[in-house]
């Protein structure tokens, strides 16, 4: 190559490149850690392979920058095999993977794996070479995509177009190393720090780098949620803090400067060290830490040096969480605490050019913060079950689908059975039919029906029509087969015509028809009403078919009210019960559960019908009339209360609780008293008299009666008394 065109490349199209590569790498990585970690959080943590991918990534970023950072040249063998990977990773981004991450990791794994690794790779022999000029061009991307997403927070980004935007620069810088071996645009953009070359300041930016890492480590642990005020406050404080150790007239200040250092980085373990109000105080935090570890980097950082960067980082993530769940006494934790300030101040002591006092004084400081200050994390709290998230019913036996846990896996579906939180993985859905809701993330939903349709997997979509709970899914089901019932929709691939039906006991002629223009997007009672009328008014075959469609409404509530019953929902049991009995008389298994339920739950008016139906049977009438009682009691019902108070007295005496039975007569002959009814009192009294002459509490009833009918008498001869009482 000439010179007049190696000027032209070292001065013009190469520096270009390079700017244009850290840009896009910055826009880029942001880009995909926020997209992918939105995307991500529908992935079952407990996974292993996840943690596995994150570990590669960092492992393979690590091994990358290293080699490149302290092995300049890059052997042609290995720039070809990075070529060549970048090349099939651009085709596979157009071609192969889908548009959501998260798709691509459950059902091409191995390939996401592969790919990441190479990925991170190559992007740390590209960051292992960065200088001042790259680095900010680097930052300036992270900050544009921050500032972009705060004001475009529903923008679509296209994942696949940017990821191979940025694999073409990637492919132009290792195709520039077959023409040069060194970075020659460092000769025309070679920006060096002068606070940088300073022995003083070196350990402000090892301190304030360990504490940056792990502080964010432990943020993205502990509070989970969107993540751009993080990276946008770690970026703009980078480049802040870089572009300020620029400043010449700084170097002349080597005093205050060094002042700034101590005070700054003090400040910066305080707010790590409050932890508790990490959701406050974290962006202090992140622009103190960001600022100086900007200011304060060297020229060149030994490769010792971020080995004992990882190692302080370690040990703070290791206290942190050793804290965070060792139980222990809070000053106990405090003092464990303390091991923070050596970690802290290691390279800060051992600076030889730094006098012992201000070292002292910087080591008792960070002690006495800990000492006043230290709290350890919040603990992350699950939301609470919510009814409206779960509770809407529907009469899923109408359809001919055997609806089971063995052949079925569920995904935030309306059906009573135990769903998955998180989208089921290839390994999980392997001979099953998929039953999915779209409640939430309907363009991780698309993507995953859409791989399903290709790969011919059977998979169920059921919607609800309660106006209540309407979902805006038009276009994930656009492309979907439609099956209407009575009160939702079943939406199935093409490939599942034949499987998808009302259930075979019900008739397929005209009569379902009948049936469906009555019931369809009926609520539960004008279902009731409707059934019974026919029941009333018709006979034969449609009299039957209704009988059957009563009995089908029943099973689908009963199944709700055994699923709710094993996950511990109480109330939600009951309310399903409320709904299945209005179809028919509960069996000997509901029965049970409302008895199970009713014990952990407040009485409500509302569950009346259902102890009646407890009362029937032999085994729960003794809790059902007891707890019967005060309800008609608070209700005013006196009549039922003294009807239930009868039965049960007769219950205690026909098993020999005569104490029991005499409480309760005591009970029932009070209420009776209040209610005047002087023509059951009395004989009773009179017999309890006669076994028991020698009895203080009837002899006390019996006065009672006596006196409150002589004061009925007084009132009688006195109209404007009796009026006034009457009013």
């Amino acid at each position: 190559m000439d010179s007049q065109w190696k000027r032209f490349w070292e001065t013009g199209l190469f520096p270009s490149l390079e700017f244009s590569l850290s840009l896009s790498i910055g826009y880029v990585l942001s880009l995909f850690f926020y997209v992918a970690g939105s995307e991500l959080a529908l992935i079952d943590r407990t996974d292993t392979a996840y943690p596995v991918l994150q570990i590669l990534l960092v492992v393979s970023f690590a091994v990358g920058f290293i080699y490149r950072k302290y092995k300049q040249t890059l052997p042609v063998g290995l720039a070809i095999a990075l070529l060549a990977a970048a090349v099939i990773q651009i085709f596979w981004f157009f071609r192969a993977n889908s548009a959501e991450f998260l798709i691509d990791y459950i059902f091409s794994f191995e390939l996401v794996l592969l790919s990441g690794v190479l990925s991170a790779f190559s992007v740390g022999i590209y960051g292992g070479s960065l200088r001042d000029f790259r680095f900010l061009s680097f930052a300036l991307g992270v900050t544009a995509f921050t500032f972009y997403s705060l004001f475009e927070p529903n923008q679509n980004y296209s994942m696949k177009v940017l990821l191979a935007v940025l694999y073409i620069f990637l492919s132009l810088y290792l195709v520039s190393t077959f023409v040069q071996r060194s970075p020659y645009s460092s000769k025309f953009y070679k920006i060096r720090s002068k606070i940088g070359k300073h022995p003083l300041f070196a350990p402000f930016y090892r301190s304030a780098l360990s504490l940056l890492i792990s502080y964010c480590i432990l943020h993205l642990y502990f509070q989970p949620g969107p993540k751009i005020p993080l990276i946008l406050s770690v970026s703009f404080s980078v480049i802040f803090g870089r572009v300020l150790s620029l400043l010449g007239g700084l170097k002349k200040e080597t005093k205050a400067v060094f002042l700034i250092g101590r005070v700054a980085l003090l400040f910066a373990f305080f707010f790590f060290i409050y932890q508790t109000y990490w959701s406050s105080f974290f962006i202090a935090l992140c622009i103190i830490t960001g600022s100086i570890v900007g200011f304060f980097k060297p020229n060149k950082t030994a490769y010792k040096e971020y080995m004992f960067i990882g190692l302080e980082t370690s040990i703070y993530l290791g206290l942190s969480f050793l804290l965070y769940f060792w139980n222990l006494p809070m000053g106990i934790r405090t003092v464990s605490a303390l091991l923070f300030v050596p970690v802290l101040m290691y390279p800060y002591l051992m600076q030889k050019h730094i006098v012992r006092l201000p070292r002292i004084m910087m080591l008792a400081a960070a002690s006495l913060i800990v000492l006043l200050f230290f709290s350890p994390p919040t603990i992350r709290t699950n939301s609470p079950f919510s009814k409206k998230e779960i509770f809407d019913p529907i009469p899923f036996a109408i359809t001919n689908i055997s609806f089971n846990e063995e052949e079925f896996i569920f995904y935030k579906s309306v059906l009573p059975f135990e769903s998955n939180p998180f989208l089921p993985k290839r390994s999980e859905i392997k001979g099953k039919t998929i039953v999915l809701g779209l409640s939430s993330n309907q363009s991780q939903i698309i993507s995953y029906i859409e791989r399903l349709s290709q790969e011919q997997h059977p998979f169920l979509i059921l919607t609800t029509r309660n106006k209540s709970n309407q979902f805006h899914h038009i276009n994930a089901l656009s492309l979907l087969n439609r099956k209407s019932y009575w009160n939702f929709d079943i939406y199935y691939p093409s490939y599942m015509e034949s499987k998808i039906g009302f259930a075979p006991t019900l008739p397929a002629d005209w009569k379902l028809k009948y049936f469906a223009e009555k019931l369809d997007n009926a609520t539960t009672l004008e279902v009731v009403t409707a059934l019974d009328s026919i029941l009333k008014y018709s006979s034969g075959d449609l009299r039957k078919d209704a009988l059957e469609i009563k009995h089908l409404y029943y099973e689908s509530f009963a199944e709700y009210a055994r699923f709710y019953h094993n996950i511990g929902q109480n109330k939600l049991a009951l309310d399903a019960i409320a709904v299945a009995r209005k179809f028919e008389p509960p069996k000997p298994d509901l029965l049970r559960i409302a008895f199970n339920s009713l014990k952990f739950t407040t009485p409500e008016a509302e569950y009346i019908p259902i102890l009646e139906d407890l009362s029937s049977d032999a085994e729960f009438q003794e809790f059902a009339w007891n707890s019967l009682i005060p309800m008609f009691e608070s209700l005013g019902d006196w009549n039922h209360a003294l009807l239930t108070m009868s039965s049960l007295e007769k219950f205690y005496r026909s098993n020999n609780q005569i104490d029991q039975a005499s409480e309760l007569e005591l009970a029932r002959i009070r209420l009776l008293i209040n209610q005047e009814n002087w023509k059951e009192v009395e004989p009773i009294i009179g017999a309890r008299m006669r076994e028991n002459p020698d009895s203080v509490i009837w002899e006390r009833l019996k006065n009672e009666v006596i006196e409150k009918k002589d004061s009925l008498r007084r009132l009688s001869t006195r109209p404007d008394v009796r009026e006034a009482r009457i009013q």
